[in-house]
């Protein structure tokens, strides 16, 4: 009795597997990442609705992939063609869509970040924000240090002075009520040299650069899905077509209808000796 290849099989499996691993992940991802999107914009609300969509998808889809292999059924298998087809061309447009959008994406937030600087200092969660990448990035202010005008915060403070001088600037500074601020009769303040906003630019590019990375490599990995699943069905058609003379009793070739079938296929009749 003709079987399907074991190996194909098997590789079959492994790329359902390794499907339904990715789409774990991405889901438990997303739902770390939903209790803290209250409160965040839209674009990122609709990034978390593309993640966990595409991490139950990946999921239902790696059990219908795996559960056609088991079977040998070519109509569970020709629906995870057709759907994982759609779903690579889908990512793939969507991809070079990024791509093509990434240099003119960037170019506007760059020349539109000194006005984005001006509304974000204006606002004092935002400022909270700003506050906190300047300890991660070491760094002063967006555009420079006097973004923060008269009241630099303390997060600007350069504690590597001594160990690294070269990332520290120095500026005269007065401290009224526990805020520092510019004076030309004042003491000196050790500050953070370099401004936030190119790590925010790297931010962004990092962000576009994941999104596109995100397209591209499920596209990719689902034409490998279709490559694999058309395999298997011309495999299991094979199967089928060459088991079913097997199948056939020795009492019914001999009968008058399986006569009439072969006579139709252009093969001589049976003739029976008893």
């Amino acid at each position: 009795m003709a079987q399907v290849n074991r190996c194909l099989k098997q590789l079959f499996f492994g790329f359902n597997m390794l499907l339904g691993i990715a789409g774990c992940v991405l889901l438990v991802l997303g739902m770390i990442a939903a209790p803290h999107n209250t409160e965040h914009d839209q674009g990122e609300s609709i990034g978390l609705t593309w993640i966990i969509s595409t991490a139950v998808v990946s999921v239902l889809l790696s059990l219908l992939g795996a559960y056609g292999a088991y079977q040998e059924n070519i109509v569970i298998l020709r629906l995870f063609l057709g759907i994982i087809g759609f779903g690579s061309i889908l990512f793939l447009i969507l991809g070079f869509k990024v791509a093509r959008s990434m240099p003119e994406a960037m170019q506007v937030i760059q020349e539109n970040l000194p006005a984005i600087t001006s509304e974000m200092m204006a606002d004092a969660e935002q400022r909270q924000t700003i506050m906190a990448l300047q300890v991660q990035g070491k760094c002063c202010g967006i555009m420079s240090y006097r973004d923060w005008d008269s009241n630099i915060p303390e997060t600007c403070q350069c504690s590597s002075f001594k160990s690294d001088p070269s990332q520290c600037m120095e500026v005269q500074m007065t401290k009224d009520g526990g805020n520092w601020g510019r004076s030309d009769k004042s003491e000196m303040m050790w500050i953070y040299r370099e401004p936030c906003g190119p790590l925010i630019l790297d931010n962004f590019d990092s962000a576009f650069k994941t999104v596109l990375g995100f397209f591209l490599g499920f596209g990719l990995y689902a034409c490998i899905g279709q490559v694999l699943s058309g395999v298997m069905i011309r495999q299991v058609k094979k199967v089928q077509s060459t088991d079913v003379p097997e199948t056939i009793d020795d009492g019914y070739r001999f009968t008058p209808q399986f006569q009439a079938i072969r006579h139709a296929e252009g093969v001589e009749p049976t003739t029976f000796y008893p």
